[in-house]
């Protein structure tokens, strides 16, 4: 069933509502005493909040690409899979923390749920990317 465009509400960008979510999340972990120490802040905070801003500003890169011809659409899941793959680099990181000091894995299952459930949107927000036509 289809509604007339002036019915429409706002659709919401899920992915880039959950990215909101992980840098919160993440956020709080990390600038965390109790998990991690201040001596350890430039090694794992900063750079923590760094890969969840880029992570939140390349989804809106990818958002901002109208995908009307077909290196459009190409380019627009270029900058989907850069998303991706910084997902990968901020769970990286968590292990890295989790190797390094001591600190108790349970405290980041929020985190790495919310991960989880966005490299599924990134990957099917990518895989779903097509030409869209102008009227």
């Amino acid at each position: 069933m289809s509604v007339l465009a002036r019915l429409r509400s706002a659709s919401k960008l899920d992915v880039l509502d959950l990215a909101e979510e992980i840098r919160a999340e993440a956020t709080r972990l990390v600038w965390n005493t109790n998990i991690v120490p201040k001596g350890w802040r430039d090694i794992f905070a900063k750079p923590m909040c760094a890969l969840c801003h880029k992570l939140y500003t390349q989804i809106r890169a990818a958002n901002r690409i109208w995908s009307t011809t077909e290196e459009l659409v190409e380019k627009r899941k270029a900058k989907a899979q850069e998303a991706i793959d910084t997902l990968r680099d901020i769970y990286d990181l968590i292990n890295y923390l989790a190797t390094t000091l001591p600190v108790d894995w349970n405290r980041f299952d929020p985190l790495l749920n919310l991960m989880l459930k966005e490299e599924g949107k990134l990957k099917n927000w990518k895989d779903n990317t097509k030409i869209v036509k102008r009227k």
